[in-house]
C-alpha cells in the first residue's frame, strides 16, 4: 500500500513540475512576442512617417512574421499547459482516492476482532534500518494500533526492538509494560513514550533559496529569430560635433553653397551560445525517492542559471557567453579619492559616478551585501550646522541610495575590489534568447552503470550594445555602466 501511495506522489510531484516548466515557457514565449510586436510597431510608424529605410519593407515583413509565429508557438504552448494542468488534476485526484482507500481498509481491519489480526514477519535488519523496518509513518503507527488492540500484545515483531523495558524489568499485571507512577511519562508506559518512534524523512527538500534576480526587470529582452542577429545602430557616442552620429547643420550665407554631411552605422551582434547542464543519478535513486529525483535536478538547475546569469552580466567575457559590464569599453571606472582609505566608500565615490552616468534618473545600483553598513554611513549635510541628509534609504518597502533604487547582490565584488559597486543604465543591456530551457533523459550514456543522465540546455547571449563612452559636447564622458575603481 505504501509503494503505491509513494509512487502517486512521485507522478503528482513531476507532474506538477512539468506544470511549472510549462508555465515558465509560456511566459518567456509571451515576453519574446511583446517585443517582437514592438519591433513591428516601430517599422511600421517609421513607415507612416516616411523615414523606413531602402531595406525597410524586407525588415518590416520580417517582423511580421516573426510575431505572428511567436503567435502561434504560444497557442501551441497554452495547449501543453491545459494539458500539464490535467494531468495535475488526474495525479492529484488519483492520489486522494488511493489514500481514501487506505484509511478505509485502516478503519475496517481495526474494527475486526483481535484474534483475525495477524502477525507479520520481521524485516530483515530492521536494527540497522533507520526506519526498523517501516515503510512510513503511517506503516509504523498502524502497526502500533494493532499493539493498542491486542491489549497490549506485541503481534508485530517489528515493535519488538523499540518496546521500551519497565523500569524493573519485571512484566506488570495487565500487559507487560505497566506503569511504575501515575504522573510521570517514562520508558515503562505505551501511552506515555512506550514506544520510539523510528526515523523517518519528512517530505521535501531543505535548501537555501537564491537571490532573486534584481536585473530581469530592467534588461531590454530581444527576440533571436535565428542563432545568430544583427541589429543595426548609429555611431553616436561623439557629440563634439554630431550628436546623430555624423550629421551636422550649420549657417549660410545666401549665395554659399552648404556643407554637406553623412551618419556612420555599426552592427551590433548576438550570437546563442548553448548553456548546460549535465547530472547523473542511479536507477535505484529514482526508483527510491520519495519525491521525484528529476523534479528536484529541474528545480536546482534553474536556480543556478539566475545565478549564471547574474555572474556573467556583471563578470562575462563575452567569449562564448554574456559579455559583462565590468569587461565592456563602455564602462567609465571612477577613480578613489586622494588619501581615501582601502576598503572603504565616501560620499564622493557616490557624488561622481553620479555625474558620470548617462540618464541616472534610470539607473540602478548593485553593490555586495559587504558594503551595506559604509553605504547606511553616508550622510550629506546641507548647510553650516544643518542636517545630515543620508544616502541610504528605505522607500515603499524597497531600498534607495541617492534617490535610485539599489539591490545586494553576492555576485557584485567584496568591498575595496572593482564592481563592488555599480551604477547602471540597464536597458541598454541587449538580452536574447533563441531556445528556452530544454530537457533531455538518457539511459544509454552509462547503461552498464545502471545509471541514468539529465541533461538541461539553453540557448542564449547577451551584452551591452554600447561600444564606447559618450563624450558629450562639454564635460566629461558619460555611460550607462559606472564602476567605483579598486581601493
Amino acid at each position: 500500500m505504501a509503494a503505491r501511495v509513494n509512487e502517486l506522489r512521485q507522478a503528482l510531484i513531476q507532474a506538477t513540475a512539468n506544470r511549472q516548466v510549462r508555465q515558465s515557457t509560456l511566459s518567456e514565449l509571451k515576453n519574446a512576442h511583446a517585443a517582437s510586436k514592438l519591433t513591428y510597431s516601430n517599422l511600421l510608424d517609421l513607415k507612416g512617417s516616411g523615414r523606413l529605410p531602402e531595406d525597410g519593407a524586407e525588415k518590416l515583413q520580417a517582423a511580421k512574421e516573426g510575431y505572428q509565429a511567436y503567435e502561434e508557438r504560444i497557442s501551441a504552448a497554452r495547449e501543453l499547459l491545459t494539458m500539464a494542468e490535467g494531468e495535475v488534476e488526474a495525479a492529484q485526484k488519483a492520489l486522494l482516492e488511493e489514500e481514501q482507500r487506505i484509511d478505509t481498509e485502516d478503519a475496517q481491519l481495526a474494527a475486526e476482532p483481535s484474534g483475525r489480526i495477524q502477525a507479520q514477519a520481521e524485516t530483515p535488519n530492521a536494527k540497522k534500518d533507520p526506519k526498523r523496518g517501516f515503510d512510513d509513518h503511517k506503516d509504523y503507527l498502524f502497526a502500533v494500533m494493532q499493539f493498542g488492540i491486542t491489549g497490549g500484545r506485541v503481534c508485530d515483531p517489528r515493535l519488538k526492538p523499540l518496546a521500551a523495558i519497565q523500569r524493573t524489568g519485571v512484566p506488570q499485571k495487565g500487559g507487560p509494560f505497566a506503569a511504575a507512577g501515575s504522573d510521570e511519562a517514562g520508558v515503562y508506559s505505551d501511552p506515555h513514550g512506550g514506544f520510539l518512534v523510528p526515523v523517518g524523512v519528512a517530505p521535501g527538500i531543505l535548501s537555501v533559496a537564491p537571490e532573486d534576480d534584481p536585473l530581469a526587470a530592467f534588461i531590454t529582452n530581444v527576440p533571436m529569430m535565428s542563432p545568430t542577429i544583427k541589429y543595426n545602430a548609429r555611431v553616436d557616442k561623439d557629440h563634439s560635433s554630431s550628436v546623430s552620429g555624423g550629421l551636422t547643420v550649420s549657417r549660410k550665407p545666401e549665395t554659399a553653397d552648404a556643407t554637406s554631411s553623412r551618419m556612420v552605422f555599426e552592427q551590433v551582434t548576438l550570437t546563442a551560445n548553448a548553456e548546460y547542464g549535465l547530472a547523473f543519478a542511479t536507477e535505484e535513486i529514482l526508483q527510491d525517492s520519495p519525491q521525484s529525483f528529476v523534479a528536484i535536478l529541474q528545480a536546482g538547475f534553474r536556480d543556478e542559471y539566475v545565478a549564471a546569469a547574474m555572474k556573467e552580466r556583471l563578470n562575462g567575457t563575452g567569449v562564448g557567453e554574456r559579455e559583462g559590464v565590468l569587461k565592456t569599453a563602455c564602462r567609465i571606472d571612477v577613480a578613489k579619492e586622494a588619501g581615501q582609505a582601502a576598503d572603504t566608500i565616501v560620499k564622493e565615490n557616490i557624488d561622481k559616478m553620479e555625474s558620470r552616468c548617462w540618464k541616472y534618473l534610470r539607473a540602478v545600483w548593485i553593490a555586495n551585501h559587504n558594503t551595506r553598513p559604509q553605504l547606511k554611513s553616508l550622510v550629506q549635510v546641507v548647510g553650516t550646522g544643518g542636517n545630515a541628509v543620508p544616502y541610504f534609504t528605505r522607500e515603499g518597502g524597497g531600498e534607495m541610495l541617492s534617490g535610485r533604487p539599489i539591490f545586494f547582490s553576492e555576485f557584485a565584488s567584496s568591498i575595496g575590489d572593482l564592481g563592488d559597486i555599480i551604477l547602471g543604465v540597464w536597458s541598454e543591456y541587449l538580452e536574447g534568447q533563441y531556445q528556452t530551457e530544454q530537457f533531455a533523459e538518457s539511459i544509454h550514456v552509462r547503461f552498464v552503470s545502471g545509471e541514468r543522465a539529465f541533461r538541461f540546455y539553453r540557448r542564449n547571449d547577451g551584452r551591452p550594445w554600447w561600444r564606447s563612452a559618450l563624450t558629450p559636447n562639454k564635460g566629461s564622458t558619460l555611460s550607462p555602466f559606472v564602476s567605483l575603481a579598486a581601493r
